[in-house]
């Protein structure tokens, strides 16, 4: 032992929580589609046809240029260490793709390349939240938003998105959730659960509560390739306090391969690559070498978009036509949220009978927030073929009811 252990003299770690204390993981309330897809699949080792609609993995292949990319980078034995923030050449490429969809100038140095998007709002929150802080989070959203303010040590508060509003939020009530503790907004269009694309007035306004109240926004674009009107889509008007994070997961079918995207803002440039450095080190060199070649795949894409509108499509008009469902009808994403109240079930409940009755996995509404309750979120990813039955069963067992 050295001098410091033995003595109890010297660095120490802290000890663990005291009695009666709460560890930063247990502030994490669980639950995702995922654990519904270990049932789904359980029932299918046993030989059940599953309908699975329950997560959004695509079922597109990736762009084969970026899988010869990262083939010829690990033939070439590249899979050593980068710069934390990402190799610097692959860095500038992304700046310029980004420059050109943002509209504004983005340096190399603001790019920052993730083992997955999430980061980009973790170290966010890591920055700027101090203990019982708050951060706006849309409500139905992505659970991990809610999950890492609580991780974080900050209280999530919810901003409804409303059914009979198309699921867009009002910026007025957002604005009225404001206290003196706010200090992240968190922005999310084309949205997930529910498939709205979020106005450019609404987002400019989103914008200026922001900037009115000195909030930091983190606004998550995981899905606007895959939104109608596709790349002109509105953007979340960014500023010096803005964080973008981006994905390749959804858009390019590339969920595997972890490739989260950050633009940050100058200032925070170093505060993130400190947080790289003490966490994941960098995302594996072979996978930044093949993100230009994924970016550059816009006919590929483009012909993913039509795919998922066409389903978007069939999806709604068969959900349409079942009993007791109501569909708002989304404009991008991967998703469409049914409206199932009127069957007076619980949705956590009837999905579970709709997995081990009809064969249908679906996500609980109330996983993605209290304005979730009562919903059912359906993906689109399988071919039309699957999406048709699994309707065809959705809408047997609720005649059922």
């Amino acid at each position: 032992m050295t001098g410091s252990a033995a003595t109890g003299v010297g660095h120490r770690y802290r000890p663990g929580p005291g009695p009666g204390a709460v560890a930063p993981a247990d502030r994490l309330l669980g639950g995702s589609a995922f654990a519904l897809s270990a049932q789904a699949r359980r029932l299918e080792a046993r030989g059940v046809d599953v309908v699975r609609l329950e997560v959004g993995q695509p079922d597109l292949p990736g762009p084969p240029d970026a899988v010869a990319a990262a083939t010829r980078e690990l033939a070439g034995g590249h899979a050593g260490y980068t710069d934390p923030a990402g190799d610097p050449l692959v860095r500038e490429q992304v700046a310029a793709h980004y420059a050109a969809r943002l509209g504004r100038p983005v340096a190399a140095d603001q790019v920052l390349l993730l083992p997955g998007s999430n980061l980009a709002l973790w170290f966010t929150l890591l920055g700027v939240l101090a203990p019982g802080d708050e951060v706006l989070v849309p409500d139905p959203g992505f659970p991990p938003y809610a999950e890492l303010v609580r991780l974080a040590g900050g209280t999530p508060v919810g901003y409804p998105l409303r059914p009979e509003h198309g699921h867009v939020p009002d910026p007025a009530e957002v604005e009225a959730l404001v206290t003196a503790r706010t200090r992240v907004l968190v922005v999310n269009s084309p949205h997930n659960p529910t498939g709205s694309v979020w106005p450019r007035d609404c987002l400019a306004e989103l914008a200026g509560l922001a900037r009115r109240h000195g909030l930091h926004t983190v606004t998550d674009e995981a899905y606007r390739e895959l939104a109608e009107p596709g790349p002109d889509t509105p953007l979340y008007p960014a500023d010096e306090r803005t964080v973008v994070m981006d994905s390749l997961s959804k858009s390019h079918s590339m969920c595997g391969w972890r490739i989260g995207i950050a633009i940050v803002p100058p200032a925070a440039v170093r505060r993130f690559t400190d947080l790289l450095v003490n966490t994941n080190c960098c995302m594996p060199s072979f996978v930044q070498r093949a993100v230009p070649a994924a970016l550059a795949a816009t006919g590929h894409v483009a012909r993913a978009r039509a795919e998922y509108a066409h389903r978007r499509a069939l999806l709604v008009d068969g959900l349409s036509a079942v009993p007791r469902v109501r569909v708002t009808r989304p404009r991008g994403g991967l998703y469409v949220l049914a409206d199932v109240r009127d069957t007076g079930l619980d949705d956590r409940r009837l999905a579970g009978l709709l997995l081990h009755e009809a064969h249908v996995a679906t996500a609980p509404g109330s996983l993605f927030g209290a304005h979730g309750a009562g919903h059912l979120r359906l993906s689109l990813t399988l071919p039309p073929p699957r999406l048709t039955e699994g309707v065809a069963r959705l809408r047997t067992r609720l005649e059922d009811l």
